[in-house]
């Protein structure tokens, strides 16, 4: 018999469907253009790459990637469409209790490889100058949502910023990163109420210890929950993707279009979804 937790997972998951078939036509038409009349399906080879990522044979997912970008589908339209779908995806599944939660541990940790990986062997990325502006990311030690703030990360790279990721550091840390560098915006991840806490002592402890305050930021699939994040956290503004938090905290004019900061490999515990 399935505990009250799970229905209200499940309850939860269901009022995310829409978003999980935006991802899914998104990565499915990004795979349908460049799928070059292979026959086997673009729906099936966005399950076909689920399945990879939580499979015990490693090289699976290798290939499937390999494929991809046989396909001539880009490192970047993995990473901001194919890769973040699959998480959603792999997040119904586990609400469906069609696969377990070691299973979606090991899955999105894979997930999160790739991204780094994808990143890494692109040579533009390597090729931001030391003196371009630097963001500093935070993921609070409560937090167990990781994937979205790489995907992020690497968005924000390919714009020309360089970005240091802060996870799982106590406050402590994190004050000594600020002492030692300049950021010109710092953006803190949270994906549920017990997470806002940790926002807020990390912004109080951003306000003491850097003489001129840089702007701060909350993202994530907190911002789906009827909760005046500013409030809690006295952060200066919330964005949900990757350009937002850019105009918001002065760092560019134009827009620029990228996948909200929530839609970005959002799954964890069932109790984390209530």
């Amino acid at each position: 018999m399935k505990d009250d937790s799970h229905n209200k997972a499940t309850t939860s998951l269901a009022t995310d469907g829409a978003e999980v078939r935006l991802l899914a036509r998104r990565a499915i038409a990004v795979l349908a253009a460049n799928g070059n009349g292979r026959n086997d399906g673009v729906t099936r080879r966005l399950e076909q790459l689920l399945d990879a990522f939580v499979a015990a044979d490693e090289d699976q997912r290798h290939e499937m990637l390999l494929r991809l970008r046989q396909d001539s589908v880009s490192a970047d339209d993995i990473i901001d469409h194919i890769i973040p779908a699959v998480a959603r995806l792999m997040g119904e599944r586990w609400a469906g209790d069609q696969i377990s939660f070691a299973d979606v541990t090991i899955g999105t940790a894979r997930l999160q490889e790739a991204v780094r990986a994808l990143g890494w062997h692109d040579k533009s990325r390597q090729k931001i100058p030391e003196s371009a502006p630097v963001i500093l990311l935070i993921i609070p030690r409560p937090e167990h949502h990781t994937l979205g703030a790489f995907v992020l990360a690497d968005q924000w790279r390919r714009m020309g910023f360089r970005v240091d990721i802060a996870m799982d550091q106590h406050p402590r840390q994190i004050a000594e990163r600020l002492r030692k560098r300049r950021y010109a915006m710092i953006g803190i991840t949270a994906s549920g109420r017990r997470t806002l806490a940790s926002a807020r002592e990390l912004v109080d402890i951003i306000r003491l210890t850097v003489a001129r305050t840089s702007p701060v930021f909350i993202g994530g699939s907190i911002l789906d929950r009827d909760v005046d994040v500013l409030a809690i956290t006295g952060a200066d503004h919330t964005a949900r993707d990757a350009g937002t938090a850019l105009r918001k905290c002065g760092l560019v004019e134009a827009g620029w279009e990228a996948p909200s900061l929530e839609t970005s490999g959002n799954v964890g515990t069932r109790q984390e979804r209530r």
